[in-house]
């Protein structure tokens, strides 16, 4: 452990106010404040908002070093709420991506959130949207128009394992997609670096397919509605995705809303989410 001291200034990112000052060997700081850490200081915990210089490599050379910090407050897990209602349990690993790949970046909670299922799993879904609809009726905070706001607790859904039981061709689905469907590449999860093996992501205006295929099979295959402003009409997109699930006896399930839509309302589906603009 290196023994070259380092003088580091505390200062309170509200205040903007010293409150503390210490010597600490360089060895037991980090290398890098980058992304955001935390440390305990006066029976309290901080986090780092700046450092000055952010580098080990920086302050190492200059002995001098400054963070600004912002107390973190403690949560009484009582009021801790969740946004959505239900997750899902398995989300897959990235794996290291080739230089230049493309990567859709998701949010591990988008995960599988809105999917197409196998119509012969059709207890296993029931099984995992009745666990859903608890969350609404038990752990569900509701504002005075009755609108829900969070949840206390929300369903961790493990089933389907793998959604898709029967073959469903990622050929035929490239096939039937409209021509200006754009190949988005794997799938990433926000501050993770690299792709998800053998994931893909594909899109049509502002809908998203994404999922997993091994070779020509797909394992998943799930549906994720892209922020933006709002969406032109794509009957077309509508018209393939229904003819996918039609060839495949496919249900479209989407956790969140508590809804299982088959192949002839999923245009309905589309619109009324603001996934497809109405014609």
């Amino acid at each position: 452990m290196s023994k070259k001291l380092v003088r580091v200034a505390f200062l309170d990112a509200d205040t903007g106010a010293q409150i503390g000052r210490s010597e600490l060997p360089l060895g037991q700081l980090p290398e890098s404040f980058q992304p955001a850490t935390t440390l305990e200081l006066a029976g309290a915990v901080w986090s780092v908002e700046r450092a000055e210089p952010p580098t080990a490599a920086q302050f190492g050379t200059t002995g001098t070093l400054t963070l600004t910090l912002r107390r973190m407050e403690s949560v009484p897990p009582g009021d801790i709420l969740y946004s959505l209602p239900t997750l899902c349990a398995a989300v897959p690993a990235v794996a290291a991506a080739p230089a230049g790949a493309d990567r859709l970046e998701l949010h591990e909670d988008d995960w599988r959130q809105v999917e197409l299922v196998s119509a012969d799993l059709g207890d296993e879904v029931q099984a995992e949207l009745r666990a859903v609809r608890r969350s609404f009726e038990q752990h569900a905070r509701r504002d005075e128009q009755g609108r829900v706001y969070g949840f206390q607790g929300i369903h961790i859904r493990s089933q389907p394992v793998r959604p898709l039981s029967g073959p469903v061709s990622r050929n035929r689905l490239l096939n039937l997609l409209p021509p200006d469907a754009r190949n988005r590449g794997g799938i990433g999860f926000r501050a993770q670096p690299g792709i998800v093996p053998s994931s893909f992501a594909l899109s049509v205006g502002r809908v998203l397919l994404y999922g997993l295929a091994d070779g020509d099979s797909l394992a998943v295959l799930a549906v994720h509605t892209e922020p933006g402003p709002a969406a032109e009409p794509q009957q077309e997109f509508a018209a393939a995705l229904e003819r996918v699930m039609r060839e495949a006896d496919l249900l479209l399930v989407d956790w969140c809303r508590v809804a299982v839509v088959a192949p002839a309302s999923v245009g309905d589906y589309l619109t009324a989410t603001g996934a497809i603009g109405r014609s």
